[in-house]
């Protein structure tokens, strides 16, 4: 993905770009708050006016669309299945949209409510290989809930609270290689689950982690909302680098809400309160300690 709207490239490091800026136009961004990388070589980007943008590996817009209601609320996660689905958590309106790689709403599952398989703000949603659909929630429910490829309840864990396998505001969440990574965002920390709920680590001091993702060798990147930068870890919890701080210019952040691995060893990182999406690459986080 190459430099395109907003900061001009030469202000920058080559190896560091952009995609947008603040505007309401195709290609730029009114508060940025979640995106997706489909391996095929494109990326979703969702904003608080709605729009659903895709851009291919060069940066170019390809398609935009909205949801289909956005009154009260806009969507906070996304996820891209194995068959290049977009999986869309429709927080305010408390289900799950699933759209087709062209921007076709083929389906969607959940309802308001406290029981199994019912949303109160789902947060962030998350899909394994066999089509397995891990989702966060809160405002009540603080909890994973998990479905089927076609949205049937399986089973879900997790409580409002302070204490191991508790959440205040599961902000995100990403799954991968037998393990459930959680942004546990008012408690400062990502919980580590089995599939099936079994809690198996909690990683803390961090400071608003919003997001969640899992590179390639399994190594695992959290937006810290809180503190305007991205850190890096192991599969195990060992810090591996961080990088970004507080402002408006290149390798700096202002509340960054997603941040995930994508092409050429780079990551995207939504840069919420700076209306863009910066392009990393590997090495601002300090190589393998």
């Amino acid at each position: 993905l190459a430099v395109s709207c907003g900061r001009p490239a030469e202000t920058a490091p080559s190896d560091i770009g952009a995609i947008g800026g603040p505007g309401s136009g195709a290609g730029w961004f009114a508060t940025p708050r979640a995106a997706a990388w489909d391996p095929r070589g494109f990326l979703y980007v969702v904003d608080k006016t709605a729009r659903i943008q895709k851009f291919d590996a060069t940066g170019k817009l390809l398609k935009g669309w909205t949801t289909p209601v956005w009154e009260k609320g806009r969507p906070t996660g996304m996820a891209v299945d194995s068959h290049g689905d977009l999986l869309v958590a429709d927080t305010h309106y408390h289900r799950i949209l699933r759209y087709s790689p062209g921007g076709e709403l083929r389906s969607q599952f959940g309802v308001e409510g406290r029981g199994p398989g019912e949303f109160i703000y789902p947060t962030g949603v998350a899909v394994i290989p066999d089509g397995t659909i891990f989702v966060s929630e809160y405002g009540g429910n603080d909890r994973i809930q998990v479905f089927t490829a076609d949205g049937k309840y399986l089973r879900g864990w997790g409580a409002y609270g302070e204490a191991t396998g508790e959440f205040k505001r599961p902000q995100g969440l990403a799954a991968a290689g037998h393990r459930v990574y959680v942004a546990d965002a008012a408690n400062h920390r990502v919980q580590v689950f089995a599939p099936d709920g079994k809690h198996l680590a909690t990683w803390n001091d961090l400071k608003y982690p919003y997001s969640v993702a899992i590179d390639a060798r399994g190594d695992v990147y959290v937006a810290e909302y809180g503190r305007h930068r991205v850190s890096k870890f192991r599969p195990d919890g060992t810090p591996m680098g961080s990088a970004g701080h507080a402002g408006a210019g290149p390798e700096e952040l202002d509340t960054p809400w997603s941040a995930l691995p994508i092409d050429q060893g780079r990551v995207a990182v939504v840069d919420s309160g700076n209306h863009r999406i910066q392009l990393w690459p590997a090495r601002l986080f300090g190589g393998t300690p």
